[in-house]
């Protein structure tokens, strides 16, 4: 995804992987933005709570271990995400979204 090419200072400012989080029913499929958490292989971002581990498997097309950022959640235009073959499991995804809720403070 091309995340915020035109960002700010302190804002991730480069093409990076991401997770689409959105449940596929929430919005219907004309919404222009999506719900994505970023990834990010520096693990001094991955706070314990809020970061879901990745590591590489030839499902997701991983080459080093990574973190799911829960607690970035954001809302992107589809116009910055670009689809891949690569995929998070199940478990994973539901695990993102248990984390997000936890970042929220909704839990």
């Amino acid at each position: 995804m091309d995340w915020r090419s035109d960002a700010l200072p302190a804002e991730p400012t480069k093409r990076r992987p991401a997770v689409v989080v959105e449940d596929d029913g929430l919005f219907p499929d004309a919404y222009p933005n999506t719900l994505v958490v970023p990834l990010t292989r520096d693990q001094g971002l991955a706070h314990a709570s809020f970061a879901e581990q990745i590591d590489p498997t030839p499902e997701n097309g991983g080459t080093q271990t990574c973190w799911a950022l829960a607690h970035h959640v954001t809302s992107v235009s589809m116009r910055r995400v670009d689809r891949t073959p690569s995929r998070v499991t199940h478990e994973q995804l539901s695990s993102i979204r248990r984390r997000i809720v936890l970042a929220l403070g909704v839990a």
